[in-house]
């Protein structure tokens, strides 16, 4: 009789959310790999806000009027092609509303870039196996905890004025061995030149690195993330708070390069993706 009345209450439980869960038909957008996505909603003046699940991820929706919302979603520039869903919630009276949008990822051609290093910069010994290990280390950590909250304001800027090089996604031949895909963009620009914060945020790692040089990530919020490699000069400390336009540091060569210049990263979402395109979107 016990188990009896518990399969029955049990039951009723399910029957109240499925009743008061409304589903809304699925939207298509598509975004190429390294790219970024926004997804615009318009669930109603009455809506307070709207949270979003991807790839086992917590998307935060963003109120840009009265009844709507955005977000940004990146795409790895090592995601497979296929299509994706993400889960939009909210909620009205008297009931809990569902919007599935489904991310269609579309293929980038990235190129390819060969590169002549020195032999101890490409073979490493054990002492500087060991080294870089410790560093891929630091760098994760970096990543592993953002503010939850919105550090940045309207749009982003680039961080230097220089020749962009087109090397973001590229795969990569160094000293004709394959290696990683390049991650950043690369900017040529003299040694010294300014390198500036493209929007507000949290000076997360400031450090002097194997391959990266002297780099600095800052912290933009909701696991919003920017990095700056091979600096002459940083001018930033670790739990600095910067604005737009801040100063973070100098344009140099340190680290494993060919030439003085700026790599510039950006993930988002733990998406590595094109730093560019948060230039290039609309954020208003």
């Amino acid at each position: 009789m016990y188990n009896n009345k518990v399969l029955f209450l049990g039951s009723l439980f399910l029957l109240f959310i499925f009743l008061s869960t409304s589903v809304q038909a699925a939207d298509t957008i598509q975004v190429k790999q390294g790219a970024l996505g926004r997804i615009e909603l318009h669930p109603g003046e009455g809506v307070a806000s709207v949270t979003g699940r991807f790839k086992g991820q917590a998307i935060p929706f963003f109120k840009m009027g009265q009844g709507a919302f955005f977000a940004l979603v990146g795409i790895d520039m090592d995601q497979p092609v296929g299509v994706l869903p993400l889960l939009a919630t909210w909620a009205v009276p008297g009931k809990t509303v569902q919007k599935e949008v489904l991310i269609e990822v579309q293929a980038q051609k990235f190129g390819l870039q060969e590169l002549t290093l020195p032999k101890q910069k490409v073979d490493l010994d054990p002492p500087t196996l060991t080294r870089v290990n410790r560093e891929a280390g630091l760098m994760k950590m970096a990543f592993a905890e953002s503010v939850p909250e919105k550090l940045w304001e309207g749009a982003f800027i680039a961080p230097v004025t220089g020749k962009r090089q087109g090397t973001f996604g590229r795969r990569r031949l160094i000293n004709g061995q394959a290696r990683r895909s390049h991650t950043g963009e690369d900017i040529s620009a003299p040694t010294g030149t300014p390198i500036i914060a493209p929007n507000h945020g949290k000076v997360v790692l400031v450090d002097d690195f194997f391959f990266n040089g002297r780099s600095v990530v800052i912290d933009h919020g909701f696991g919003l993330f920017s990095m700056y490699f091979h600096l002459s000069g940083v001018d930033v400390v670790l739990g600095e708070k910067v604005k737009a336009g801040d100063q973070i540091g100098r344009v140099g060569m340190s680290g494993r390069v060919t030439g003085p210049h700026l790599h510039w990263g950006m993930r988002i979402n733990n998406a590595k993706i094109d730093p560019y395109a948060l230039v290039d979107i609309k954020l208003d």
